[in-house]
């Protein structure tokens, strides 16, 4: 309760924030509203923060808005953050693919203290006098963003945002703007990013006006699906600070479990390091958690729920679903798939025509007990089928199509244990 908090607590809190506002928690720069710099959700922590080139997880909207441009389901994120002391962050994230290649997401960011009674100095005693006031300080941050994925794998953002910072009875507030570019070059699991984060006017405080943590990020991404590990590496420069350097790795375990770990070079406080680890159930649903020590400050903890809602028109390209995508509009794929984002997803899909057969092949995969599912749509007029009638063990299978003239679209994905991976890039051809 407010009421029991002592004079010795009131200054620890006061001390606290000096400390997490000037040091690790905000960067050390000099720009105001340094809270836009702090890290939002558990599995980007876990990965050191190395975010920018991930693509299509709702902790992109804090590290690149055109990251969510690879998105192909409705989700939500819950992230809870305990800090130091008292010291706590909430947040509330959503997403919205639309069919048309365009992605609507939205942040809710609360960073708050409780509220501290005031005191003052008796001057005859030296003792603590109750002035029955309250010192409050919080950091509010709601934000929308856009995301549009062009046909060539590349996808822009934007974002924009209200600030709301209050220090006692001092309050300020102002706009920011995010802008971002991902491309997901022409090499198998590999993407590339640039962001540029809180664009926008000073803030005035008082009487004085200070200038936002403008802040520059370069990413780069790879997963190599086969071990299901993924490498991220990131290069932030804020605006009178230095480049800093934040590489991140994260593996899976048994298409559940994931470990997680990064580094941030320029850490003044504490090891630098991050620790973390994810679990997902139900195919819609994970918990992500993230460790980092920050030396006298102590230790963080930090966690976030997500979940997936049903499925839209997109369909993923490759890799896990939350990654790698590839979307297109009509018809829609309505089937009812065992479907588990943790499979690989295979790539290189492409077909021969040899007398009336088609031959389609893609590439293999050295993965053990990993099986291979076909399925043609006749555009436009029929949904998907399933075209072997037993899980394929190599990596090509024959086809003849009963009629000529046909605008045929086909997909292959792995299948291991009765669940399936995600499907690949549709391959389009017309049988003649």
């Amino acid at each position: 309760m407010i009421s029991k908090n002592s004079p010795r607590k009131t200054y620890k809190y006061i001390i606290i924030l000096i400390f997490a506002g000037s040091t690790i928690l905000f960067a050390n720069g000099t720009n105001s509203f340094n809270f836009l710099q702090m890290s939002i959700g558990s599995r980007a922590q876990g990965m050191g923060s190395a975010f920018t080139a991930m693509t299509a997880d709702l902790n992109s909207i804090y590290y690149n808005p055109a990251g969510i441009g690879f998105s192909y389901r409705p989700g939500l994120m819950f992230f809870h953050g305990q800090l130091y002391e008292d010291l706590a962050i909430e947040n509330f994230s959503s997403v919205y693919p639309l069919p048309n290649r365009v992605t609507l997401s939205f942040g809710l960011s609360y960073l708050h203290l409780p509220a501290i009674k005031k005191y003052d100095i008796n001057p005859q005693t030296g003792g603590f006098i109750d002035t029955g006031g309250e010192f409050q300080v919080y950091d509010f941050v709601p934000q929308l963003g856009i995301s549009y994925r062009f046909p060539n794998d590349v996808a822009i953002g934007f974002q924009v945002k209200y600030l709301q910072e209050r220090i006692d009875n001092i309050t300020a507030s102002g706009f920011a703007f995010d802008l971002g570019i991902l491309y997901k070059i022409p090499v198998d699991y590999l993407s590339v990013g640039a962001a540029i984060q809180n664009l926008g006017p000073k803030l005035k405080y008082d009487q004085t006006s200070e200038s936002l943590p403008l802040t520059y990020r370069l990413g780069i991404a790879y997963q190599i699906p086969q071990y299901m590990f993924t490498f991220s590496f990131d290069a932030v420069k804020t605006v009178s600070e230095e480049w800093e350097f934040q590489p991140g790795m994260e593996v899976e375990f048994l298409n559940s479990f994931a470990m997680r770990a990064g580094y941030q070079f320029q850490q003044e406080l504490g090891g630098g390091y991050n620790v973390g680890a994810g679990f997902k159930f139900l195919n819609n649903y994970s918990i992500n958690y993230v460790f980092s020590p920050y030396g006298i400050l102590g230790s963080t903890h930090k966690a976030e729920i997500s979940i997936q809602f049903g499925s839209s028109s997109r369909e993923s390209q490759m890799g896990r679903g939350e990654y790698y995508s590839y979307s297109y509009k009509e018809p829609e794929i309505n089937l009812n798939r065992n479907i588990s984002y943790f499979l690989p997803v295979p790539s290189g899909l492409h077909a021969d025509k040899k007398g009336e057969d088609l031959i389609l092949s893609w590439d293999a995969m050295n993965v053990k007990d990993l099986n291979f599912n076909v399925y043609v749509q006749v555009k436009g007029k029929t949904d998907l089928v399933k075209i072997n009638k037993e899980p394929l063990s190599q990596n090509s299978m024959s086809f003849t199509p009963t009629m000529k003239d046909l605008k045929l679209r086909f997909f292959v994905c792995t299948t291991k244990n009765d669940k399936e991976s995600e499907f690949s890039k549709p391959l389009e051809t017309t049988y003649k």
